[in-house]
C-alpha cells in the first residue's frame, strides 16, 4: 500500500516483488522519479535528498544548514509575504534567537527535541514567554516553506508545544484621570491626537494614517481605511490596517468633532504659510508635521508619555490610551460586540479575552436579574 508522505514530499511504498522500499516523486511534466532502500527509513532519506536536489532554491548547498536556509528564506521568500517592518522583525528574531542555537544543524536533520531544547535555552536566558513564542513562530513559518519545497519531510517546529504567554490585564485610566489629561491638553497642538486615541480607542497607526477624506465632521464619523507603519529602515508608509475587521466606520463624540475642527483650521493655516510642496506628495493626512509629512510613530510614543507625565498621571503609552477607551466603555455597560467593532478587533472573542475581567459586574447583574425573574 502506498504511504503518503508530507505534502510536497512524494510517496513511499513497499515493493514486495523486489523486497525493497520505494520513494517516488511526480514531476511537473508528468514523469516520475524513484529512489529505493532496504528499509523505509533509508528510502525516506533518499527521497528527501532527491526532492531537495530537484526543488532547492538556487544557491543553497546540497547539505543545507538551518542558518543557510533561514538566510535564503529571509532574503528571497519572506519579503513578498509580509510588510517591511514585519520582515525586519522576523530577521532580528531569527538572527538573535534561532541561529545561535540551531544555525549549524543540517536542515533535514533538525529534530523536535533540538527545537524544544533551543526554546528551553531561551527561557533559561531569562527571555520573556512572548519572545520564546515569537522565536518558535518564526521558525515554524520558515520550515513551512522548507516543507513545501521538499527540503524537509515534516515541520518539526510545529510538533513542539507552543509557549504559554500570560495575558496582562494592562493599565487603565480612570474617568477622572482621563478627564484630567484632556483638560491639560486644551489648546495644545497634540490635543486632537490624544482626544481621538482616548475617545475612540483606535490604534496609533490607524490614527496617524487618517486622511481628511476619511473624516466626516458633519456626520460625526470617521472611517479607518489604512494605517501608518514603519518600514524597518527609519521610514514610514501607508498600508492596509491590521486585519479585515480593522476597516470600520466609527462615530465621533461631539467634543472630538469640535477638537478636530479646530485642528483642521490650524493645519490649514500651516498649509497656507508653507505654500507649494506642503505634504511632499503625501495624501491629505489629518495628523502631520508642520510641513504636512507624517508624524513619526516612535516620536508620538514619546510625546504621549511626556504629555501624560506633565498632566501628573505618570507615563502612559498610546496603546494604554486605547486600552483605557475600551475599559471605560465596558464600565459604562456598552455592549461587548459594540466595543469590539469600535476597536476593530478581528472577532468578539479577542475583545472578550482581553477585557473579560471587566464584565464581572454585568454578569452579576444578569444573575440577579434571573433571580428576580424566576424566584423573586
Amino acid at each position: 500500500m502506498t504511504r503518503k508522505a508530507t505534502n510536497g514530499a512524494g510517496s513511499i511504498y513497499r515493493d514486495a516483488t523486489k523486497g525493497r522500499w520505494v520513494g517516488a516523486i511526480s514531476l511537473a511534466d508528468g514523469r516520475r522519479r524513484k529512489v529505493s532502500g532496504r528499509t523505509q527509513s533509508e528510502a525516506r532519506e533518499r527521497l528527501v535528498s532527491l526532492r531537495r536536489s530537484l526543488a532547492a532554491a538556487p544557491g543553497l548547498p546540497a547539505e543545507v544548514t538551518v542558518a543557510a536556509f533561514l538566510e535564503h528564506w529571509l532574503t528571497d521568500v519572506l519579503p513578498a509575504t509580509v510588510t517591511p517592518s514585519t520582515a525586519v522583525n522576523y530577521a532580528n528574531i531569527a538572527k538573535t534567537y534561532l541561529l545561535p542555537h540551531l544555525g549549524g544543524i543540517q536542515l533535514d536533520k533538525l529534530t523536535p527535541a533540538q527545537v524544544r531544547q533551543a526554546m528551553t535555552k531561551l527561557a533559561v536566558q531569562g527571555l520573556s514567554p512572548n519572545t520564546q513564542r515569537l522565536a518558535r513562530s518564526v521558525l515554524r513559518r520558515a520550515l513551512r516553506t522548507a516543507e513545501s519545497d521538499g527540503l524537509v519531510t515534516r515541520n518539526v517546529a510545529a510538533l513542539v508545544d507552543g509557549v504559554r504567554v500570560p495575558r496582562p490585564e494592562g493599565r487603565t485610566l480612570t474617568p477622572e484621570q482621563a478627564r484630567a489629561l484632556l483638560s491639560s491638553l486644551q489648546g495644545h497642538e497634540s490635543e486632537a491626537l490624544v482626544a481621538l486615541m482616548l475617545g475612540l480607542g483606535i490604534r496609533k497607526g490607524e490614527t496617524l494614517g487618517l486622511t481628511w477624506p476619511d473624516v466626516d465632521l458633519d456626520a460625526a464619523t470617521l472611517t479607518v481605511n489604512r494605517a501608518l507603519k514603519k518600514d524597518g529602515r527609519g521610514g514610514t508608509y501607508l498600508d492596509e490596517p491590521k486585519t479585515a475587521g480593522s476597516r470600520r466606520r466609527v462615530h465621533l463624540p461631539r467634543p472630538v468633532v469640535e477638537v478636530l475642527k479646530r485642528h483642521r483650521g490650524t493645519q490649514a493655516a500651516e498649509r497656507l504659510t508653507f505654500g507649494a510642496g506642503y505634504g511632499r506628495g503625501w495624501p491629505n493626512l489629518v495628523f502631520t508635521s508642520s510641513v504636512g509629512t507624517p508624524l513619526d510613530p516612535d516620536r508620538v510614543n514619546r510625546t504621549v508619555q511626556r504629555l501624560t507625565e506633565e498632566a501628573g498621571l505618570g507615563r502612559w503609552t498610546p496603546h494604554e490610551l486605547r486600552h483605557s477607551a475600551a475599559s471605560l466603555l465596558l464600565a459604562m455597560n456598552v455592549p461587548l460586540k459594540t466595543v469590539s467593532e469600535m476597536l476593530g478587533h478581528a472577532s468578539i472573542r479577542i475583545t472578550a479575552d482581553v477585557y473579560g475581567h471587566l464584565l464581572e459586574p454585568a454578569r452579576r447583574e444578569a444573575a440577579d436579574a434571573m433571580t428576580s425573574a424566576l424566584w423573586g
